[in-house]
């Protein structure tokens, strides 16, 4: 047995097109944000204690808060596994918003079942960590289609199917992405809740979901001949549809219209909404600039990344 510190970084993520839907078995692109990341740091804790130590809770590791609930099974799963009475101290340092779509659930319990693994040499395989980081969402946010997981360990554009599996693009589309977050807290369980109760009521609402499921697989074509004209306009009709359902907020159509007067190509609410993140589809970095300081009172943060 391992007792030596062991650090894992594992890194964020956002949805571009195909969120909801991904969910019902449709296919979805989504893309690593390695600027935004949480390492797991396991050291030994010789207090006869596991503790938990992050920015928000610091204390015993199983009776952290209800939030972290899927994070205490990745925790409590891999301990049987490694049938040990030693006492560690699980730290996360680094930051990624929680409840705004970024895959922070994801990046932890990816990144604890990765770091507990090596510290008790588990030798588990990737498949075996990524089912027990999938029923850490499923625990998290009620249904979860895998995609977040998927993305938290890929190097480059996934291309999701819940029954396919991930298959990574390695293609630059030629563009700028504008992230940025609303600040205020989506809420992926209550949305994919309020999706799936207007889903079943309307056959009109069923429509639309196997829209963003071609939406997701015309992204897919046009990403591959370099198109970024294209999936903007996509991002907007995607953006009208998820807004339907009632998804969207005054913050997140304050940023669309913003980014839509000044030159994106397209813009639209990623992940569950409600709240959450906007991304904006952009010619340029001057352009993503400038969009940022026009929308600035509506957001708290953002990130630029060149796809």
């Amino acid at each position: 047995m391992d007792n030596s510190t062991i650090n894992v970084k594992a890194h964020g993520k956002v949805i571009l097109i195909g969120e909801h839907s991904v969910v019902y078995g449709k296919n979805a692109l989504a893309m690593p944000i390695k600027a935004l990341n949480i390492t797991t740091t396991i050291t030994e804790n010789k207090d006869n204690e596991n503790i938990m130590n992050t920015t928000h809770y610091h204390g015993p590791y199983l009776t952290a808060p209800n939030e972290y609930d899927g994070l205490k099974y990745v925790f409590k799963t891999m301990i049987e596994k490694a049938k040990t009475n030693q006492k560690i101290t699980v730290t996360y340092t680094g930051e990624i918003p929680m409840e705004r779509g970024l895959g922070s659930s994801a990046v932890v319990a990816f990144g604890t079942g990765n770091a507990l693994n090596k510290y008790f040499q588990l030798h588990l395989s990737e498949e075996e960590i990524m089912a027990i980081t999938n029923h850490a969402e499923m625990i998290n946010h009620g249904k979860a289609s895998g995609i977040d997981s998927a993305t938290v360990k890929a190097n480059s554009i996934v291309f999701f199917n819940k029954n396919k599996g991930p298959q990574e693009l390695n293609e630059k589309l030629g563009a700028t992405l504008l992230i940025m977050d609303t600040g205020e807290l989506g809420n992926t369980k209550e949305a994919v809740s309020l999706v799936r109760q207007k889903y079943e009521s309307d056959t009109t609402n069923q429509n639309k979901i196997d829209r963003l499921g071609e939406l997701a697989n015309k992204t897919k074509e046009y990403w591959l001949e370099h198109n970024p004209k294209a999936i903007g306009k996509i991002f907007n009709e995607a953006q009208t549809i998820l807004a339907s359902f009632d998804l969207s907020t005054d913050r997140i159509n304050q940023i669309v219209t913003t980014a839509q007067n000044n030159g994106a190509f397209g813009t639209k609410l990623s992940g569950g909404g409600l709240g959450g993140i906007v991304i904006s589809l952009c010619p340029n970095q001057k352009t993503a600039h400038d969009i940022a300081q026009l929308a600035q009172p509506y957001f708290a943060n953002y990130w630029i990344e060149e796809i």
